[in-house]
């Protein structure tokens, strides 16, 4: 059966055969525990993967009805409309446990198609597969090998992921990549203005940066 996902490489086609999503050209990407992982299991954010399979809870809303916590910050930082996201394609790039996969499965009808780089995905999938299975598409992948064509999605997010990767620019192009002409993008990141930002701003400054969003649109 042919999936929602693609070679992250080649961009062929992928079907699921048992345990596994694979191409015509013999790559093959296994299913663990749920979730199909296009990248190494194992890399520089398995402490993110161990922290939110230890903490899946901690930031997930808990209420089917009215909004909690997270689903307030993701739609007052984005700005969307939940009604207005129904039928539409989300691509959201670092989900971690799940926190705003659960809020776009419970408040809107969108489908929702996420990555991690991190086994957090694990905790993302025990926290949310439920909610959407026929509007859920969950994987493990890289920034920049996603499991998507590109020009693919109406809007793609990406909070509070940037500051963790290799390259910030190459980030921002595989998001663009992604979207569709006229898309939607809403990414947020904490400015950097020296070493003494890059040990220290997580740490010292977040509570005053939570604010900090950016909107692109793809032309």
């Amino acid at each position: 059966m042919t999936s929602a996902f693609v070679h992250p490489l080649s961009y062929e086609p992928l079907e699921q055969v048992e345990d596994a999503f694979q191409s015509s050209d013999g790559s093959r990407f296994p299913i663990i525990n749920g979730v199909p992982r296009f990248c190494e299991p194992e890399n520089y954010t398995s402490s993110f993967g161990k922290q939110w399979n230890l903490f899946e809870k901690t930031q997930i809303d808990r209420e089917i009805s009215g909004e909690g916590i997270s689903a307030r910050r993701l739609f007052a930082e984005t700005r969307w409309d939940p009604a207005s996201l129904n039928g539409i394609d989300i691509l959201e790039v670092g989900s971690g446990a799940g926190r705003f996969s659960r809020a776009i499965l419970q408040h809107t009808r969108a489908n929702l198609y996420s990555v991690d780089y991190s086994s957090a995905v694990e905790a993302n999938h025990r926290n949310n597969a439920k909610l959407g299975s026929a509007r859920f598409w969950l994987a493990q992948a890289s920034i920049y090998e996603m499991p998507f064509p590109d020009d693919r999605f109406d809007k793609v997010l990406c909070l509070g992921v940037l500051q963790h990767t290799p390259d910030f620019e190459r980030s921002i192009a595989s998001l663009i990549a992604k979207a569709k002409p006229g898309g939607e993008i809403v990414v947020d990141f904490y400015a950097i203005r020296g070493w003494w930002t890059r040990v220290h701003a997580k740490y010292l400054f977040r509570p005053f940066t939570r604010g900090w969003i950016t909107k692109l649109f793809c032309v």
